[in-house]
């Protein structure tokens, strides 16, 4: 997985930096972190792709150690910091399932919160070094905050079986268990990636004995996911209103899981 990334690193924010649907799914992930996460406090980041969540979350006050499978997204990363003047953040290419070996530099209980923004945990084999992990990495009452691809796409269900496409519809649902693939735009085409599709159920059952859910939200439920953010551009208004509508919804059973990612946040149990 490291090499799809590695192979993907330079042109990736070229590539989905103006995704209107993706662009909109950061921004209530972060507001999310900011409102869960204590001011000024340290976080550690899994899957911190070019550093764009670690930048903007450290130029609001939070410390930041950032971690990638991908050496070359770490790179991207520090020089994206570097320019904006910030030397703070301190990197470890480091996959989400060696979490661990973050022990020996900072010792248990060193972090306020944790995240993970746009599956980097799907990728992961396992969720239980993880878990076990971030057990002793944070404080008791911290929370993990990540955004997961989900099992169940409404949109993606949807606009398959519309175009007579039943096998991209239901590609999720078929490779939930044993795993599949998502692809990675690079300059050499489309990547495939392992990936590991989950309900939120399935993905806090890992560390249910140290983390206790808190709060669950698809991400986007209505609005289109991000392969079809071209929808944004071709019907404004529409979009606008939509994304007026997704608070009243979202965060409601079942529709909490029928995102293109779900929203989720564990909460470190005393």
């Amino acid at each position: 997985m490291a090499t799809a990334f590695d192979r993907a690193a330079a042109t990736y924010d070229a590539q989905y930096g103006s995704n209107a649907s993706m662009a909109w799914m950061r921004a209530e992930a972060l507001a999310a972190m900011q409102r869960c996460f204590p001011p000024g406090g340290r976080l550690l980041e899994i899957g911190c792709g070019t550093g764009q969540d670690a930048l903007t979350l450290r130029q609001a006050g939070f410390g930041i150690v950032a971690t990638d499978i991908s050496p070359a997204m770490v790179q991207q990363a520090q020089a994206k910091a570097a320019a904006a003047g910030v030397a703070d953040i301190r990197w470890h290419v480091l996959p989400a399932g060696r979490l661990g070996e973050l022990l020996d530099a900072y010792g248990p209980a060193a972090f306020d919160g944790a995240y993970s923004n746009f599956g980097p945990l799907n990728g992961e084999p396992r969720l239980e070094p993880v878990a076990a992990a971030l057990a002793r990495l944070l404080r008791p009452a911290a929370a993990l905050v990540a955004t997961v691809m989900g099992r169940w796409c409404a949109w993606e269900i949807g606009w398959g079986l519309l175009h007579l496409r039943p096998r991209q519809a239901l590609r999720r649902l078929h490779t939930a268990a044993t795993g599949g693939a998502a692809n990675l735009a690079a300059p050499e085409g489309a990547l495939p990636v392992p990936t590991r599709f989950y309900t939120p159920g399935e993905f806090a059952r890992p560390f249910a004995e140290a983390f206790a859910v808190q709060e669950v939200a698809a991400l986007p439920l209505l609005l289109p996911p991000p392969n079809l953010a071209h929808l944004w551009q071709r019907f404004p208004s529409l979009m606008q209103r939509l994304a007026r509508a997704e608070p009243r919804l979202r965060g409601r059973r079942p529709f909490h899981s029928l995102g293109d990612h779900f929203l989720i946040v564990l909460r470190r149990r005393p």
